[in-house]
C-alpha cells in the first residue's frame, strides 16, 4: 500500500510539473467586440516571432501598447506595424528615431508614428533608463 501512495504521488507531482512548463502566450487574442469602435490590424514581433492581432476598441489598443513597453522593459526587441497602411507605403524607406527618459514621452511618439503608417520598434536600455524608439515608413 506504501508503495502505491508513493508511486501515486510521484506521478500527481510530475504531472502537475509538466502543465507548468506549457508554453505561454506573450498576447491572447481579445474576446471583446463592440459595435462602432475602432479597430487595428497590428502586426507586431517579440525577439523577431512575428505575430498578427486585432485589436478593437481604443481601451484595447492602450492595453497592447501598455503590453508592448512592459516587454521591453524586460528586455525584449519588439517592434509593431498597422497592417493596413503598412500595405499602402511606397519603397522608399524613411527612417526616424526618438530617444527619451520618459516612458510617457515615448508611448505618445511611438502612437504617433504608427498612426502615420511607420512601423515602429522599441528598445530599453536599463542602465540608462532610455528608450530608444525606431520608425520606419
Amino acid at each position: 500500500m506504501s508503495k502505491t501512495f508513493t508511486t501515486i504521488a510521484v506521478i500527481v507531482i510530475l504531472a502537475s510539473m509538466a502543465v507548468s512548463c506549457q508554453k505561454e502566450y506573450i498576447i491572447d487574442q481579445p474576446a471583446i467586440v463592440s459595435a462602432g469602435s475602432a479597430t487595428y490590424t497590428v502586426q507586431y514581433a517579440i525577439d523577431g516571432e512575428s505575430h498578427t492581432v486585432t485589436l478593437i476598441g481604443e481601451d484595447t489598443w492602450h492595453d497592447f501598447l501598455n503590453h508592448i513597453f512592459a516587454l521591453a522593459e524586460e528586455g525584449h526587441v519588439v517592434s509593431f506595424r498597422n497592417v493596413e497602411t503598412a500595405a499602402s507605403t511606397a519603397a522608399a524607406k524613411e527612417a526616424v528615431t526618438y530617444s527619451t527618459t520618459s516612458k510617457d514621452e515615448a508611448y505618445t511618439w511611438a502612437e504617433k508614428m504608427h498612426k502615420a503608417g511607420y512601423s515602429v520598434t522599441i528598445l530599453y536600455d536599463e542602465k540608462e533608463n532610455t528608450y530608444t524608439c525606431h520608425a520606419i515608413k
